[in-house]
């Protein structure tokens, strides 16, 4: 059966995240220390990181809602600092946005634009990921027909609901869709378990660890990406 779509993850597929994430975090702590000092005399930098850690450990629900979660943390540390009500989660916003203006900064892997180019004029794009990054920001939206994410869907892969979203959104079924990501299990086995193909994008030469099953392309270099949906797609 013909490939229709291919989904794609964002983070540590299309571009590297933890340097992001942690510019981004800096950039709203320097926020708060001009903004709310008295604030900041609670939470170093570091201190605001355990903290999230903290808030995720003890609100499950909020674990796999990135956003909201940020927002919760930043609500609490400006009531500790004696901010509460409208005013609380005005400052709360405004940090966020702080931090999802550079979180979205993101530098894309070296061949991950052409690649998305170039599979755009045959199929149908979708995001799917757990994160939270703004494609729109990015400047990458016009590549993508929608883009899905755990917050939005209200489960994170390696569960079926975004992949599933995906599918219904394209009118598609399994069988004509692929599935590109880094992750080993929420990427690779959980679009398999649809019985949809798989692409694994290994760019730092990691060993496949998991017994369930295996990718059906490994990729070392976002370069190789059109190459190998061309393998699965029988073109």
């Amino acid at each position: 059966m013909a490939i229709k779509l291919i989904t794609l993850d964002l983070d540590n597929t299309l571009w590297e995240t933890d340097p992001v994430i942690v510019k981004a975090e800096k950039a709203c702590h320097d926020w708060i220390v001009t903004n709310v000092p008295q604030a900041a005399e609670f939470y170093t930098l570091e201190a605001l990181r355990q903290y999230k850690n903290d808030i995720a450990e003890c609100f499950p629900e909020l674990r796999d809602k990135v956003t909201a979660l940020r927002l919760e943390v930043l609500r609490r540390v400006f009531l500790q600092a004696g901010i509460s009500g409208d005013e609380g989660r005005e400052k709360a916003q405004q940090a966020f946005d702080v931090f999802y203006k550079t979180r979205s900064q993101v530098t894309l892997f070296d061949g991950a634009l052409d690649a998305l180019q170039t599979l755009k004029n045959d199929y149908s794009l979708i995001a799917a990921t757990n994160g939270n990054a703004d494609l729109k920001l990015i400047g990458i939206d016009h590549l993508f027909a929608a883009h899905f994410n755990a917050e939005d869907v209200g489960a994170p892969k390696p569960q079926a609901d975004l992949f599933e979203a995906a599918l219904a959104h394209a009118g598609v079924k399994p069988e004509e869709c692929i599935h590109v990501g880094d992750h080993q299990e929420q990427d690779i086995i959980a679009a398999q378990r649809l019985g949809i193909k798989t692409i694994w994008v290994n760019l730092c030469d990691a060993a496949w660890v998991e017994q369930e099953g295996v990718p059906d392309q490994e990729i070392t270099h976002l370069s190789q990406l059109v190459a190998a949906v061309s393998a699965l797609s029988g073109q």
